[in-house]
């Protein structure tokens, strides 16, 4: 071989070694290249824990009555910003700026058996729960409100507000007609995730991101169920003559969502159904 040609052979021959260990690592590397959008969210009902809460306002000592609902908040807010390439982007009103669009997963347990003709259906003996997603995305409603530095001007920072319009909002309209059972509006007790989805328009270019948040709904709250300090009665009287509820610690002395939900579906009579892991 000629002798001119062996360093260039093996800087060949290095580089391909190098490449070949970490192929996954430079790929991604690659990945990362381009403008994109940061959503960044923060949960404001409960900060100590980083949750959105939504209380239907279930009253558990009656639960299969047909009552009104009792103290209840169906909004849940979150601080956004979003970021193209590290800053906030402006635009003018009527303009197109980023468009947001939230889906809700619902996270259900389900106690997992068997099919008692194949045996099909569950991994081991070990598995005995499983979560089954379900999009409850047509349950929740998101609004964001742009923060507005300049008349007639939009700023992609301020908040997003998720509300809950599920059957509860129904019954309450129609609360002469007797009211809602609890176990029926019950159903909708679960521990949510909420995927906060951004895109926006940069010359021909659409660029997108998100960012993911809880949102814990509730039958009713279970700690100190209101600020008795600031608000006596436990409500505000709104300029319509209709109250809105505070509660200072609504999830009480659980931490999680899940565990929360799961008694209070329990009280209710919602039992946890069973079924067979289709992925088993």
């Amino acid at each position: 071989m000629n002798h001119k040609f062996i360093p260039a052979v093996a800087a060949f021959l290095i580089l391909g070694v190098l490449l070949s260990a970490t192929p996954l690592a430079y790929a991604a590397t690659l990945l990362t290249f381009g403008p994109k959008l940061e959503v960044v969210t923060i949960p404001q009902d409960n900060q100590k824990l980083a949750k959105g809460i939504i209380i239907l306002g279930i009253n558990p000592a009656t639960p299969t009555a047909m009552v009104a609902p009792g103290p209840n908040d169906l909004l849940s807010q979150h601080k956004i910003i979003v970021t193209y390439n590290g800053a906030t982007v402006t635009w003018a009103v009527g303009t197109a700026g980023p468009t947001i669009a939230c889906n809700v997963l619902e996270k259900d347990k389900v106690a997992v058996q068997p099919d008692p003709k194949t045996g099909d259906g569950q991994q081991g003996s070990w598995e005995n729960l499983m979560t089954k997603m379900v999009d409850v995305s047509d349950k929740f409603v998101c609004k964001v409100r742009w923060k507005s530095p300049a008349t007639g001007v939009l700023e992609s920072v301020g908040v997003l507000d998720v509300y809950y319009v599920g059957p509860l909002t129904h019954a309450q309209d129609a609360l002469l007609a007797g009211g809602v059972s609890g176990r029926t509006v019950g159903v909708w007790i679960a521990d949510n995730i909420l995927v906060v989805e951004a895109f926006f328009t940069v010359g021909r270019t659409v660029v997108f991101g998100s960012d993911i948040q809880d949102i814990c709904v509730l039958g009713w709250p279970t700690g100190t169920t209101v600020q008795t300090l600031a608000t006596p009665t436990g409500q505000i009287t709104k300029p319509d003559g209709l109250p809105h509820y505070v509660f200072a610690n609504a999830m009480g002395d659980f931490v999680g969502c899940e565990e929360l939900t799961l008694a209070q579906r329990d009280v209710l009579g919602l039992t946890i159904p069973a079924g067979q892991d289709p992925l088993a």
